[in-house]
C-alpha cells in the first residue's frame, strides 16, 4: 500500500537532472458543469497544482471539445482560479 506521508516534491527537488525543473504537485482534481457562453453545456475537469514555493495554478479542459483554458502561478487558490481564462473554454475548436 503507497504510503501517503512521503513528501514526493522535496524527494524530486533532490534529484539532479531535475536542478532546474519547475516541480508542481496535482493537489486536487475535480469536474464542473457549466454552461457556455452559447448556451450549450459543458463538463470541465479542473487540475489544481502546486509548486515548491506554494504557488498554484489551475488548469481548466474540456476534452470533448479539446480546449484548454491555464491560468498564471498565484500565491493563493481563490486568486489562481480567478485567473484562469474561462473565456477559452467558450471558444470555437474549429477556429
Amino acid at each position: 500500500m503507497p504510503n501517503d506521508d512521503v513528501d514526493v516534491l522535496d524527494i524530486l527537488e533532490k534529484v539532479p537532472q531535475l536542478g532546474d525543473a519547475q516541480i508542481w504537485e496535482i493537489a486536487k482534481r475535480c469536474r464542473i458543469y457549466r454552461g457556455r457562453a452559447d448556451g450549450e453545456d459543458q463538463t470541465v475537469e479542473l487540475e489544481m497544482s502546486v509548486d515548491t514555493a506554494g504557488r498554484w495554478m489551475v488548469v481548466a479542459r474540456d476534452e470533448a471539445r479539446d480546449l484548454t483554458a491555464q491560468g498564471v502561478p498565484m500565491p493563493g487558490l481563490n486568486g489562481a482560479i480567478h485567473m484562469v481564462p474561462w473565456y477559452m473554454l467558450d471558444s470555437d475548436p474549429e477556429e
